[in-house]
């Protein structure tokens, strides 16, 4: 991100000062060889975050750091603008702001140590440039000569190179800005995501479900619609895990969640993985005669389906759900009903569902 932003403001600036050093206008009014110092500067640190983008973008997937890399590139942006803000004026405010910026932006992109040695490295450098023109050893601006200005004031396009190293500084900065704060916001989405959600089956996670639960809950209260609950287990899972594996389990598993999400209404209904092999089915304005639908759809779409072990092996799935249709219940009395459902279907020999329909008790909605 540093370098796709600071080598367009290197170039731009190599080129208007390749135009003051050919323009029979300008050259008068600059000093030539301070010029082509500058320049050279320019010129090498774009050489250097050439070669640092030709060394990252293979590594632009990776989350290692590669901190020789990065405090080049640091040391580029900082010496390069430097000599821009010390030929110009550096104590004037545009080339300040400027800088200040740049070194914030570059505390949010790099590391803090990469920054703290650039910072080492190109503070002091004002501090010289300071000393040196109170002892009247360099000019305020070393790039430009007395003709730069008339009477008192700067000529055009002194006055337009100035406006430039803020307006094309600011650039960047924004840009940088944006960029960092557009980065910033797709970690938070991603963290909020991750929070919420199962990484092994891409489905909704014990803290999400619940919270739903009492959403449709509180829902349900005021609309007096039913709500069925499904809790589901995998069959003999403990068996694959300890004859094929826990790599061929992960794939049982997560061909489970893709295959209960894909028998739900999203997003109305939701699917989620409370822990291990036991998932549950969230079927909001859904009596227990069509929860058995869904039930009934999922082992068909099971039947269906098969893993391949590491080993070779095909693995089929079955699984046992307890199910229940509630009305004004607590979301404990829920899950206890689902839960003792769930039990009474691996007691009769797995590979069904019970069903059950508690009444509503009103009193006991929650608030």
């Amino acid at each position: 991100m540093a370098i796709a932003l600071a080598s367009p403001f290197f170039l731009i600036y190599l080129g208007l000062h390749q135009i003051a050093l050919v323009s029979d206008t300008i050259r008068p009014g600059v000093r030539v060889p301070v010029l082509w110092i500058l320049q050279a500067v320019l010129a090498l640190a774009t050489l250097v975050m050439a070669g640092a983008w030709w060394r990252l973008w293979p590594r632009r997937h990776q989350a290692d750091p590669v901190p020789a890399v990065e405090l080049l590139v640091a040391l580029s942006i900082g010496l390069g603008y430097v000599g821009i803000a010390v030929c110009a004026g550096a104590f004037s405010a545009a080339p300040t702001q400027v800088l200040m910026g740049v070194f914030t932006i570059g505390l949010m992109l790099l590391q803090w140590r990469t920054m703290l040695i650039a910072f080492l490295v190109c503070a002091p450098m004002f501090g010289v440039f300071d000393a040196l023109m109170v002892l009247d050893v360099v000019p305020y601006a070393p790039a430009v000569t007395a003709q730069a200005f008339h009477n008192g004031e700067p000529v055009w396009w002194w006055s337009l190179w100035r406006h430039m190293v803020f307006h094309v500084g600011w650039v960047v900065v924004a840009g940088l800005i944006f960029m960092f704060f557009g980065r910033l916001d797709a970690v938070h989405a991603k963290l909020n995501r991750l929070s919420t959600t199962d990484v092994l089956t891409g489905l909704a996670n014990r803290r999400a479900f619940m919270a739903r639960l009492n959403a449709e809950l509180r829902r349900q209260a005021r609309t007096g619609r039913p709500l069925s609950l499904v809790l589901v287990d995998a069959d003999h899972f403990k068996r694959i895990n300890d004859t094929h594996g826990h790599p061929a389990g992960d794939q049982v598993l997560a061909m489970l969640g893709r295959l209960l999400s894909l028998g739900v209404r999203t997003p109305v209904d939701m699917a989620a993985r409370l822990g291990g092999e036991e998932f549950a089915l969230l079927l909001p304005d859904t009596t227990v005669d069509e929860a058995e639908t869904v039930c009934r759809r999922l082992q068909q779409l099971l039947a269906a389906e098969s893993v391949r072990a590491p080993s070779g092996d095909v693995l089929r799935l079955t699984v046992s759900m307890g199910v229940v249709e509630g009305q004004g219940q607590r979301p404990e009395q829920l899950l206890r009903q689902a839960d003792t459902n769930l039990y009474q279907a691996k007691a009769q020999g797995r590979n069904r569902a019970v069903y059950s329909v508690l009444g509503p008790l009103l009193s006991e909605v929650p608030a």
